[in-house]
């Protein structure tokens, strides 16, 4: 009888072991599944954080646009002068640095100035013979005939590379560089803030062109580039005529064009503390009640 009961403990222990094990699996389990569900909802509030954060931030900028570009219809106006200066802006909650630039102050990737366009590039670090022959490769991409300029690449040379091309039309957007011959993405996104394709102006205007622009194409030193901007952002401040430019043997890289189209930079801080960048082009048109504006491009977050 003792035997029979001591059996029975045994067993009744083993039962309780093994229950306590179920206990400890299943509550294992429940903390790993609300471990699980905690970090999804953490993801999925992070996306629709993130998604607000952009709308909001798109929302801005669009705002800032419009207001940037009010400034514009008026192409006599100095008191915001499309010359590449920081401006900030506060719209509701959200903080804005909007630049506003005449796209006659960059290099026109549909100018006919391949020595303009060479220059260029040695100013961003290519060397001189490399520089000839994508600033002759950027010429052949947009002009009608086949017969490639010296160090340039025409249809032939294209399809040696197994690559499409050329285009044999004008340039439509900055990014349409990339597909040049010889062009890389490293030199593409370096010359992407100087240059432009809303103006086939030989040259840049000094006028307006912001001080990288000028930096890179005029002979001037650091300290002669920044009397000159101060000088003709006080100019324009005051009303006054503004300075000449001092453009010495490099005249022929510079004219007094002016463009009806605007690049507009935005930094937008959102009321979270995020911040994001955007660039616009848009363009004054004609309409019966008097100038409008039309979008050209739009860039978000890049």
């Amino acid at each position: 009888m003792a035997m029979m009961i001591a059996i029975g403990g045994r067993q009744y222990e083993a039962q309780r072991g093994m229950v306590l094990v179920v206990v400890l699996w299943i509550i294992s389990l429940l903390a790993v599944m609300a471990g699980s569900f905690a970090y999804s909802m953490r993801i999925e509030t992070r996306i629709a954080t993130g998604a607000v954060e952009r709308a909001q931030a798109r929302a801005l900028a669009e705002a800032g646009v419009a207001y940037a570009f009010v400034w514009q219809l008026d192409p006599d106006s100095q008191e915001w002068p499309p010359d590449g200066n920081p401006r900030d802006w506060r719209f509701g909650s959200g903080r804005l640095q909007i630049r506003v630039e005449d796209a006659a102050g960059r290099v026109s990737l549909n100018s006919n100035n391949a020595r303009l366009i060479q220059h260029m590039l040695v100013a961003v670090g290519m060397p001189e013979d490399e520089a000839e022959s994508v600033a002759a490769a950027i010429q052949d991409w947009r002009d009608q005939d086949d017969e490639a300029r010296p160090g340039g690449a025409e249809r032939m040379a294209y399809q040696a590379a197994g690559r499409p091309g050329p285009k044999n039309g004008r340039f439509e957007s900055v990014e349409e560089l990339q597909q040049v011959l010889g062009v890389s993405l490293q030199v593409a996104q370096h010359i992407a803030d100087l240059v432009t394709v809303y103006s086939r102006a030989s040259g840049i205007n000094p006028e307006v062109a912001p001080a990288r622009v000028l930096r890179a194409i005029s002979d001037l030193d650091e300290q002669e580039l920044a009397r000159y901007v101060s000088d003709r952002t006080r100019a324009a401040r005051e009303g006054e005529p503004l300075p000449p430019f001092p453009a010495g043997e490099q005249a022929s890289f510079f004219s007094r064009s002016r463009s009806s189209a605007y690049h507009i930079l935005t930094m937008v801080e959102t009321p979270s503390g995020a911040t994001i960048k955007t660039e616009s082009v848009v363009s004054r048109i004609r309409v019966p009640s008097g100038q409008a504006m039309r979008l050209l491009s739009w860039r978000f977050g890049y």
